[in-house]
């Protein structure tokens, strides 16, 4: 029986994915567990794998189409077998025009435009044609800068009279507010990742309400802690040892002990989780990625660094899977590398709380009766009042500080 490939549900609040491109061509062999289509989903360009081993067929898939979750788009077929009846050529979803399908034809058969060194889909170049419009001076936000059909309608000229085109999509927001006197550099599409990343906060900084508290710590301990194990673990696993390692372990030990900050709400029900799937938000060109450690809570200091500077290196590279990207039950956000000593951030949802960490200052302390310069840094624990209380919240720092004050059971 052929297998369906389909739009998968990365998350229990995503409900479309964009689709960006085929890694495997119609007709084309493919095994179980290879890079199979990229999405656009969940804060990034995803790559999905293939369900199965086989020819891939029946696609309906094309750039720049937004699927629902769970749609069929294609399917594999084991030696012998045929496409379902129904398996008749027909888009994917509703959601993109009949015009774009005929575009996408037509598409095919001309040769590329403007600069033929330029990552784009095959609609963009069309519409980039049919617009005048150069595709190397517009900016791509696929994976690798690929140019998308939004891009181009995004930088096309305000007086371009393009009215009745059917493929021109009203802006998300209407605005009479006047535009400052100013040379336009630049106009960048809330499309694709960037979109998603929009609505998903949205929901969250409007939805939930947030309760924000912080305390400083004490890092002195931490740092004696890096320098100690800092060659033997690297020996290990080959990777340095990084305070965001040290803090992910220190988080993973303390959070099982505060089960309403490791809990999502959905429909109305509080689902308290019993592992620790550890989010580490990062930072990906101009967006934003949260890889996860599942179960970091069964894992040592060294698997940590280990699992953290793979999925850092891949996830900067954009070579995650989708099971690497979702599922996460609590986030860490660190942005003290960037000089930033203390600032709130936005819950991804549908967890209960994300910590933000700022940068280590050199402060003046009272210690024993003397005033003494101790490496201390803020961290806030913003959490989802529908959840948990100022106390539960509270505690949670307070156990989060003297873990990381006192690091050496984390070893």
């Amino acid at each position: 029986m052929p297998t369906e490939v389909i739009v998968p549900k990365v998350d229990m609040v995503m409900e479309t994915g964009t689709f960006v491109e085929w890694l495997v061509k119609e007709g084309g062999q493919t095994s179980k567990g290879d890079p199979l289509f990229v999405i656009i989903t969940e804060k990034a360009a995803i790559e999905v794998e293939s369900p199965a081993d086989g020819i891939l067929a029946g696609t309906t898939a094309k750039a720049d189409d937004v699927l629902p979750v769970t749609t069929v788009i294609g399917y594999i077929l084991a030696p012998g077998e045929e496409l379902p009846a129904k398996a008749a050529p027909q888009p994917a979803a509703p959601v993109p025009a009949k015009v774009d399908a005929k575009v996408e034809v037509v598409a095919a058969t001309v040769s590329s435009v403007g600069s033929d060194k330029v990552r784009a889909t095959p609609v963009a170049r069309r519409m980039a044609e049919e617009l005048g419009v150069e595709l190397s001076q517009i900016s791509g936000r696929g994976p690798n800068g690929r140019v998308h059909k939004a891009d181009v309608l995004a930088y096309q000229k305000p007086q371009a009279s393009i009215a009745t085109s059917p493929t021109v999509a009203a802006p998300l927001v209407q605005s009479s507010i006047p535009l400052p006197d100013a040379r336009r550099k630049q106009v960048i599409p809330i499309a694709g990742a960037r979109k998603v990343i929009a609505e998903r906060m949205a929901q969250s900084a409007f939805t939930a309400p947030h309760i924000n508290l912080s305390l400083r710590v004490d890092m002195t301990e931490a740092i004696r802690l890096r320098e100690r194990v800092l060659e033997p673990l690297q020996t290990q696993t080959g990777q340095r040892v990084s305070f965001t390692a040290i803090l992910a372990r220190a988080v993973a030990t303390v959070l099982p002990h505060h089960p309403y900050l490791n809990a999502s709400l959905v429909d109305g029900n509080i689902i308290l989780w019993d592992d620790v799937h550890l989010g580490i938000a990062t930072s990906v060109e101009d967006s934003l990625i949260v890889p996860v450690i599942r179960e970091s809570q069964s894992k040592s200091l060294g698997q940590i660094v280990t699992a953290l500077a793979d999925l850092t290196e891949r996830g900067r590279s954009r070579r995650l899977t989708t099971s690497e990207m979702t599922g996460s039950t609590f986030t860490i956000s660190n942005l003290g590398m960037y000089g930033i000593e203390s600032f709130t951030a936005i819950i991804n949802p549908p967890e209960a709380a994300i910590l933000a960490v700022g940068r280590m200052v050199d402060t003046p302390v009272q210690l024993d009766g003397q005033i003494v310069f101790r490496p201390m840094m803020e961290i806030t624990a913003c959490a989802d009042h529908r959840i948990a209380d100022g106390a539960t919240v509270a505690r949670f720092l307070a156990d989060l500080k003297a873990a990381l004050e006192n690091p050496y059971l984390l070893i």
